[in-house]
């Protein structure tokens, strides 16, 4: 009789490799500073639509989408050279990047092990088209970066939906494909999309002026990475044309708190702030509308309000230069 363990006595993590740890350290590292697990909170709320009937299933779900988002982060930080997570120092600076990109990969196998061992073809589809895209758009995210490509916003959106919407839309589809309630076949692409959206410029707006966040990553921190992120690239198309101050302080990759807070001002100066938390506002008033017609969700929409209240109090206000900022804010909601 083989003393293989059976999937019963398996652990949560890694069921076939328990007797060396050692190699998922680095994602234990970051995952014992657990986050706001706001993927966690929108499985619950779709699941009162959903209604997935399993209690293991369900958390097995909840494990496979927490599995890659954590391991996620462990590339990220590689990817973006980020020095904090979550108020401690990365798992690359510890561990070493070698073994770090080891262990994420690893944790990506072990989730896809364990959407398998769910034995559900449309779970598997789903698994693999929304990690297709979740890559996609982090290479369209690199590229601009590395090549100092200012994509429009239009491409920049179309990013978003892949990268981040991506592992919104493998939670929900991963309940559908054992929905048992009347919503099983309802059509929530558009609404987790828009969550997506919402999610990424609102995290873009915080990064650039949120002195809370400031205290567990480093100031500006999309400018020292150099990204293209929502205020960044409407600045930049907002900019005259020979005014290249902007785009040379993300080619710098800087850590300079004074150029870093000079290039802030620019956004101010330029609106973007402004225009960025405006476009958060009319998204949430559209996922609140589709919520709503979907026949209402008062879970979800208690956790929508619950991260706009980060965004309300946030000091976007633009430094006045050539107008008045009130009426330049005024029409960019008009023709938003």
């Amino acid at each position: 009789m083989s003393d293989q363990p059976t999937p019963e006595s398996k652990t949560d993590l890694d069921p076939l490799h328990e007797s060396d740890p050692s190699l998922l350290e680095a994602y234990e590292y970051v995952n014992s500073v657990p986050g706001k697990d706001v993927r966690g909170k929108l499985l619950d709320c779709f699941q009162l639509w959903l209604r997935v009937a399993d209690p293991s299933v369900l958390q097995s779900i909840k494990d496979i989408i927490g599995d890659l988002h954590n391991a996620s982060l462990l590339i990220d930080d590689i990817e973006d050279n980020s020095k904090l997570r979550r108020g401690q120092p990365v798992a690359h600076s510890i561990f070493g990047i070698p073994s770090v990109i080891n262990c994420a990969n690893y944790v990506y196998f072990i989730a896809l092990d364990k959407c398998q061992r769910l034995d559900n073809p449309k779970a598997m589809t789903v698994f693999v088209s929304e990690l297709l895209n979740l890559h996609r758009g982090q290479g369209y995210d690199i590229m601009w970066r590395d090549n100092l490509t200012c994509p429009t916003e239009e491409e920049y959106c179309k990013m978003v939906l892949d990268k981040t919407g991506g592992l919104f839309r493998l939670a929900v589809g991963l309940l559908q494909a054992f929905a048992t309630g009347e919503n099983a076949e309802t059509n929530f692409v558009p609404l987790v999309n828009n969550l997506g959206l919402y999610f990424q410029i609102r995290d873009d707006l915080i990064n650039l002026c949120d002195e809370e966040y400031f205290k567990s990553k480093s100031f500006c921190e999309d400018l020292t990475e150099g990204k293209f992120s929502f205020p960044i690239i409407h600045c930049i198309k907002e900019s005259a044309e020979n005014d290249s101050r902007l785009l040379s302080i993300l080619k710098k990759r800087t850590e300079d708190i004074d150029v870093k807070r000079y290039a802030q001002s620019l956004m101010r100066k330029s609106g973007s702030l402004t225009y960025t938390r405006d476009k958060c506002v009319v998204l949430k008033v559209d996922i609140l509308k589709q919520i709503e017609e979907l026949g209402g969700n008062p879970p979800l929409v208690k956790l929508i309000k619950l991260l706009d209240v980060q965004v309300e109090r946030l000091d976007v206000g633009a430094i006045s230069e050539g107008g008045d900022e009130k009426e330049r804010t005024s029409k960019t909601l008009d023709s938003t």
